[in-house]
């Protein structure tokens, strides 16, 4: 039986940040995820030009998922591909099993990611900028990739472990609750951000009963924010519109 080599399983894992590095009108990524599959393909049809050459063209068939998500899709192809290779599967599999989870995925992708985990690491940076800019990029930086870089390791390896192990890691992952998850915490530190903000260029008159009342500000900036993402408000909208009164207050 045809097995990858722990150097081609490195190449395919390195290659899947280039899945949109050809992204088309037509196929969308599929030639990334062509790319990307291709050393475990030269090694699973060595010396079977002509089936290497259909496994190629079955890889350049539509594909479109979340980026990251779609490192689970690329090593269960990769699992039954080598089945296929040696007689195990039916070929008829990979892409059923593509076409079947790339848009699931890119559902469950976009709202941990864009909806979820970008807001939170950029909101977390700009409160850190305040400290030090530099503070605040790294900030954001590790955040983000430190969780992206994770699921997509977990996932190349739940891939790898065939069909069945990708759908069980995802059923364990559960990301619907990850997402919430930090959609309110994306919505707490927008709240704090706002209270900070504001504070920074109102003084510090007052005494208690000022610090007193931009406290409330922010405890109701907080509120506001949870109830936004609730009601599916966009997290890119809300850190337009807080960007918005950021300038107007600077402005002033």
């Amino acid at each position: 039986m045809p097995a990858i080599t722990t150097r081609s399983r490195r190449a395919v894992w390195r290659r899947q940040f280039l899945l949109q590095g050809c992204w088309n009108y037509e196929g969308m990524q599929n030639v990334g995820f062509a790319y990307a599959i291709l050393p475990a393909l030269r090694e699973f049809y060595a010396n079977r030009p002509e089936e290497a050459l259909k496994a190629v063209k079955r890889h350049l068939e539509f594909f479109n998922t979340q980026p990251a998500m779609g490192s689970v899709i690329l090593g269960a192809s990769v699992r039954l591909e080598e089945r296929v290779a040696a007689g195990e599967a039916d070929v008829r599999a990979i892409g059923t099993f593509k076409v079947g989870l790339m848009g699931s995925l890119g559902a469950i992708g976009d709202s941990f990611f864009w909806g979820a985990l970008r807001p939170m690491a950029s909101v977390a940076g700009v409160l850190l900028a305040m400290l030090h800019p530099l503070l605040g990029i790294g900030a954001l930086l590790f955040f983000y990739n430190t969780a992206h870089l994770t699921l997509r390791r977990r996932g190349f390896a739940a891939g790898m472990e065939g069909p069945e192990g990708a759908v069980d890691w995802l059923k364990r992952e559960a990301l619907n609750i990850r997402t919430d998850d930090r959609k309110m915490l994306a919505a707490i530190l927008g709240g704090a951000y706002a209270g900070l903000f504001a504070g920074r260029f109102a003084g510090h008159e007052g005494g208690p009963l000022h610090a007193l009342a931009w406290l409330l500000l922010a405890a109701a900036a907080v509120n506001l924010f949870t109830v936004l993402f609730r009601k599916a408000v966009s997290p890119s909208e809300i850190l337009s519109f807080l960007l918005f009164i950021g300038v107007l207050i600077l402005w002033r």
